[in-house]
């Protein structure tokens, strides 16, 4: 078995008494079919020898009333009971090795999920930008479901029939050593099957895998995206490409059932063959000494249960080959380390003031293209910092360094003095609060929203949130108020509305550094001016970092900085920096006209 399996193994070590349980009842399930070759081989004994012949009993039963029954016809009625007494006990028997097993294999899936759940959070978001999103679900939710029943299908029913070959081998080879071996003649091949065939049927398994992943993400992305896919008409293209995907997903699954019926079809032939050998060898026994034929029908009725264990093995042997392929992909994520970690000596950041200093900062997604290079700015508590710059000028990438959404190439990043890499992501991240352009919401209430800044308040801090940020003013028009479901992303609600909600998210969350990425650029004008007074009281008294396409927002500020080709071109106020008439001014100018700014610089000298 590949290490795959044995790493498994060990998500289901806490549930090791379930899998005994489920490998005892199987196996009495066995002994207790055993019972019917048995009773009928004595039957045939008994006749042959004369056994059934004696003296009469007297039986008393009910309603008939006293019969004779011969010795013989004696011993047959109490085979009967005991058989009738093992099929009885044999629905419960059944009934408690699959329940067991089902329960030691869903929980072990579980606890895998919840790990890869933890896991996938955990990887930084450098890893997540470069997959599509619905590749992580695929590996998260279509792998770990693939793999369902490979405790029950692999290591029981794999353990299971082993200990029943070695019992019937036993058994067999008590009775007659030498029909024995010729029953066992035909097992070596089953081997010689999975030698060959299981590897290739991993590798084909693995690459149907990859192929549903890749279809996963391609129909959620498009899906996703179904609004631009009808504006552009694209709907026919997007038929023949999803066509062509699911072609070449077809062409690999009938590859890997080719594999897997030629391994059960072998073994089919086998189980059939094997029966055969014995006839053979025990009907020349049986020519030579009639008395042998109740040892014969003994042998035929126990190796059904020798062949049909191993046929049982060939089947698991293909299920298990296809389920390791899908848990090899779920190990595969599981394996990936994050990018951003604590460090080892990482501590609490203490109770945060605000101050925030880039000190020749450099940063570059690849070591060999700088995004960033030499930033070095400062912002004291509570003081607003403007950042501005032509799109592609590392605006983003430079507020995304300060919660460490990425770790910076060289220089440092300090909150209060301390290096923001000694201490704990946890600590540093809950000091922050991000309000972006892109506004995330979940599916779920406009209250579970807003409290996912601070799920332990209570319903008067999530209202008084509400109303800083302006909810208030359109909640009291949906039908369930704060109880009103959006859907997915806030489907249900306008730009401005999401927004409003993301902002009092952020007012409820309470930190003291404050993020805006472009927070009203896809906003009508008057649902630009409700949001720009929310954020206004979000960013009293916070360090906040803004990057804003309005110039009020940035004369609003205590400090700009112009960003060309990731370095700091200019900064200062923004009086200061108009005057300068360098590049700021001239973003400035392409953006808001001339004639704009002068009127507010006319208000700033007044």
């Amino acid at each position: 078995m590949p290490s795959t399996f044995w790493r498994f193994l060990r998500y289901a070590r806490p549930y090791w008494l379930l899998i005994l349980g489920a490998m005892f009842f199987g196996i009495l399930k066995f002994a207790m079919a055993l019972m019917l070759p048995a009773s009928l081989g004595l039957v045939t004994k008994f006749a042959i020898e004369g056994e059934f012949s004696g003296v009469a009993r007297t039986v008393q039963l009910p309603v008939i009333g006293t019969i004779d029954v011969s010795q013989g016809m004696f011993q047959l009625l109490g085979m009967l009971f005991l058989l009738t007494l093992a099929l009885l006990a044999r629905t419960p028997v059944t009934f408690l090795r699959s329940y067991l097993a089902a329960k030691a294999g869903h929980s072990t899936i579980l606890d895998l999920r919840r790990d890869l759940f933890k896991h996938i959070q955990r990887l930084s978001l450098a890893y997540h930008h470069k997959r599509r999103a619905g590749n992580i679900t695929a590996r998260l939710i279509a792998d770990l479901n693939a793999a369902q029943g490979i405790l029950n299908r692999g290591v029981i029913a794999v353990a299971m029939d082993l200990s029943i070959l070695a019992g019937v081998i036993v058994l067999l080879f008590a009775l007659d050593w030498r029909l024995a071996a010729v029953s066992l003649s035909t097992l070596p091949f089953y081997g010689i099957a999975f030698y060959y065939i299981n590897p290739r049927l991993r590798i084909a398994a693995t690459a149907v895998q990859q192929e549903i992943e890749e279809m996963s993400g391609e129909v959620t992305e498009k899906i996703g995206g179904l609004q631009v896919v009808k504006s552009f008409v694209r709907e026919a293209s997007e038929e023949a490409s999803f066509l062509r995907r699911l072609q070449r997903y077809y062409v690999k699954v009938l590859h890997r059932v080719r594999l897997r019926v030629t391994l059960t079809s072998l073994a089919e032939f086998l189980q059939a063959f094997g029966p055969l050998t014995v006839i053979a060898y025990g009907g020349y026994r049986c020519l030579q000494d009639p008395r042998f034929l109740p040892q014969l029908i003994w042998f035929y009725g126990f190796i059904q249960h020798l062949y049909l264990p191993a046929r049982r093995l060939a089947d698991c042997s293909a299920i298990i080959q296809e389920k390791l392929a899908a848990v090899d992909r779920v190990f595969e994520v599981l394996d990936s380390q994050p990018d951003i970690q604590d460090s080892p000596s990482a501590v609490p950041l203490p109770a945060v003031q605000g101050n925030l200093r880039f000190d020749d900062v450099s940063f570059g997604y690849h070591d060999a293209t700088l995004v960033l290079d030499g930033i070095s700015f400062e912002i004291e508590p509570g003081q607003a910092l403007a950042i501005v710059g032509r799109s592609g000028a590392g605006k983003t990438t430079l507020v995304n360094l300060v919660p460490r959404f990425y770790d910076i190439t060289g220089g440092a990043i300090t909150v209060d003095g301390h290096d923001i890499r000694e201490v704990t992501i946890h600590s540093l991240r809950e000091n922050i609060g991000m309000v972006l352009q892109d506004t995330i919401l979940f599916s779920g209430t406009i209250r579970e929203n807003i409290l996912y800044g601070r799920p332990s308040a209570t319903c008067a801090e999530m209202k008084e949130a509400a109303r800083m940020a302006h909810v208030d003013e359109f909640v009291d028009d949906l039908p369930d108020g704060y109880d009103t479901i959006i859907g997915e992303r806030g489907v249900t609600l306008s730009g401005g509305q999401k927004q409003r909600i993301s902002i009092a998210r952020a007012f409820l969350c309470d930190p003291r550094i404050l993020i805006l990425d472009e927070a009203t650029s896809s906003l009508d004008s008057r649902a630009e001016t409700i949001i720009q007074d929310a954020l206004r009281e979000l960013m009293r008294g916070r360090t906040t970092l803004v990057i804003a396409h309005r110039l009020s927002t940035i004369v609003d500020c205590d400090l700009v900085i112009a960003i060309d080709q990731g370095r700091v071109v200019e900064q200062g106020p923004h009086d200061v920096l108009i005057g300068k008439g360098g590049l700021y001014r001239q973003l400035c100018e392409e953006q808001f006209g001339r004639v704009h700014i002068e009127e507010f610089v006319a208000e700033d000298s007044r």
